[in-house]
C-alpha cells in the first residue's frame, strides 16, 4: 500500500517549506525513521524523517522548490 507523504509543519507559523536537500532518491528503499529529505522553513532548516516503511516511490516537490503545507512531498509504498 502506498503512503501519501505531504509537506509538515514543523512551526507553528510554517505556511510552506522549501526542500533543501533529498537524502534518498526514488527507488531507494527506505525505512521507518530514515532521513528523507532536509526542509527550510521560515526559521530554520529541519531534517524530515519517514514515519512509513518501502521504497520512495515518487517525489513531488523537487530541490529548491517550495510547496505549502500539506502539499504532496512524496510517496512511500511497495514497488510495482
Amino acid at each position: 500500500m502506498a503512503e501519501v507523504i505531504n509537506m509538515p509543519r514543523l512551526s507553528d507559523t510554517m505556511e510552506e517549506g522549501t526542500v533543501a536537500k533529498w537524502l534518498k532518491k526514488v527507488g531507494d528503499p527506505v525505512k521507518e525513521g530514515d532521513i528523507l529529505a532536509e526542509i527550510e522553513t521560515d526559521k530554520a532548516t529541519m531534517e524530515f524523517e519517514s514515519f512509513h516503511q518501502g521504497t520512495l516511490l515518487y517525489i513531488g516537490v523537487q530541490e529548491g522548490q517550495s510547496a505549502a503545507v500539506d502539499a504532496l512531498l512524496a510517496i512511500v509504498g511497495e514497488k510495482g
